[in-house]
Order: structure tokens, then C-alpha cells, then sequence
């Protein structure tokens, strides 16, 4: 199958599966349904109340069928119905998280993408990453999320020594707890497979508060550090 490395800024290589043409097609429908379910039912509901002009009935029906797209990537972290249900999502190519900007751009694209027919299945078909021109623009892509076996993530992230060699960095990861140590692996693995920072930001900032750490590492490779430090002083 089809996949993208995406290069984080903490050096952290993390390989995805690209979303296929017929899953991104299937979401669209998916989503397409709940939009006229939505309409319908919004529509027979004004006109159960007999209120409401034409004009403005048309406005709110295109704000829904337009807007839905963009209001679902956003709040549900580059997600719609359609795509929770394929079990696909909007990802940045960067590593990070997107931004509005870039769900935006996304979705002002689609007009381009969707309505001339074809153009965006093409864009998804030729260029390597699977992008659209909504994604082109935005550094986005669609990739799948799955799962990948625990003895996986136990080999390739979180490691049980260290090297004899290895120099720790924070005496404070010592003092860490089992719990602690759960919960920072808990977050990696959510960001590694996911793509979902928040978790990662929240044992950061618990941590650092807590044993009153001072450190200008990016979020993942702090956490990363935090890990191997402790494995040094459990097995010194």
C-alpha cells in the first residue's frame, strides 16, 4: 500500500498509510448524506412552523452544506463523520498539527476540487502524496489510522535499556513514578498513531510543573529524553 513518512520537528520519523481514492470517495458520500439528511430534516422543520422567507432558508441551507466540512476538520482534529467512519484523517505534512489556515484552505479548495468533476481524484492519483489541490496548498494529506502491534511499539519506541554510553539529561527523571511513565508512553503511542498531540502537551506541562524542570525541547523529544533518562537510572 501507498505511504508517507512524515519527518516531525523532533526528528521523529512517523510512517503513515495513505487513505485511498475509494475510502476519501466513500467518506464524501457518507458525509453527503448526513448533509441532505441534515437539510431535510431542517426543511420539513420550517415548514412544520411555516416561518422563515425562501432567501433566508436557501442561505442557511448552503451555510450548512458548505460549512459542515470545514466546522467538522476543525473541532474534531481533521475529521468528519464520514471519515471517523472510514477511519481516515486530515494530517499535516510537517509533523504538526493543522491549523485553521490550513483546514481553510482546504476547504475553500474544494470548489475546485469537488465540482469540477474529476479534478480532484486526479490531483489525488498523481501526485505522491495523495493530495488534492486543497491539500497541495494547505501541506496536508489523508492518511489511515491504525493500530500497530504492542511488541511493534515496544520495539521502536520504548525501549527497555540504553546504551552503556548514554549520557542522561534530566537527573529529575529518576524520581518518576510508574504511573508517569505510563502516561508519557500512553501519549507518545496516541501521537505516533493518531497524530493527536494534546495528550503529549498535557503530561509535558504536568511533568515540568512538577518536578520543577526547565527545558527548551520540543514537546515529543522532551518526552522521548524523559523515557530513556529514566530506563539509565532504573538500570544503572
Amino acid at each position: 500500500m501507498q505511504g508517507v513518512s512524515i519527518q516531525t520537528s523532533q526528528n521523529i520519523a512517523l510512517d503513515f498509510e495513505l487513505a485511498g481514492i475509494g475510502e476519501r470517495l466513500l467518506a464524501f458520500l457518507i458525509d453527503l448524506f448526513i448533509i441532505l439528511g441534515f437539510i431535510l430534516g431542517l426543511f420539513l422543520f420550517l415548514e412544520l412552523l411555516n416561518t422563515g422567507s425562501d432567501i433566508l432558508r436557501n442561505s442557511l441551507f448552503f451555510l450548512i452544506g458548505y460549512g459542515y466540512r470545514l466546522v467538522s476538520e476543525i473541532y474534531f482534529n481533521g475529521q468528519t463523520a464520514g471519515k471517523m467512519a472510514l477511519r481516515i484523517k486530515v494530517v499535516k505534512l510537517d509533523g504538526g498539527s493543522p491549523s485553521f489556515a490550513a483546514y481553510f484552505l482546504r476547504w475553500l479548495m474544494e470548489v475546485f476540487d469537488f465540482l469540477i468533476i474529476g479534478l480532484g481524484v486526479v490531483f489525488i492519483i498523481l501526485t505522491k502524496k495523495g493530495q488534492r489541490i486543497g491539500d497541495l496548498l494547505a501541506g496536508t494529506t489523508v492518511v489511515k489510522i491504525r493500530k500497530v502491534s504492542a511488541i511493534n511499539v515496544q520495539n521502536k519506541i520504548f525501549m527497555d535499556k540504553v546504551d552503556e554510553t548514554y549520557e542522561p539529561t534530566f537527573f529529575e527523571a529518576s524520581h518518576l513514578s510508574d504511573v508517569e511513565v505510563r502516561l508519557i508512553k500512553s501519549a507518545l503511542k496516541t501521537y505516533k498513531e493518531n497524530a493527536v498531540k494534546t495528550p503529549a502537551l498535557t503530561i509535558e506541562q504536568k511533568l515540568k510543573q512538577k518536578y520543577q524542570i526547565k527545558s527548551d525541547l520540543a514537546t515529543v523529544k522532551f518526552l522521548y529524553t524523559l523515557l530513556r533518562d529514566h530506563i539509565y537510572y532504573v538500570t544503572k
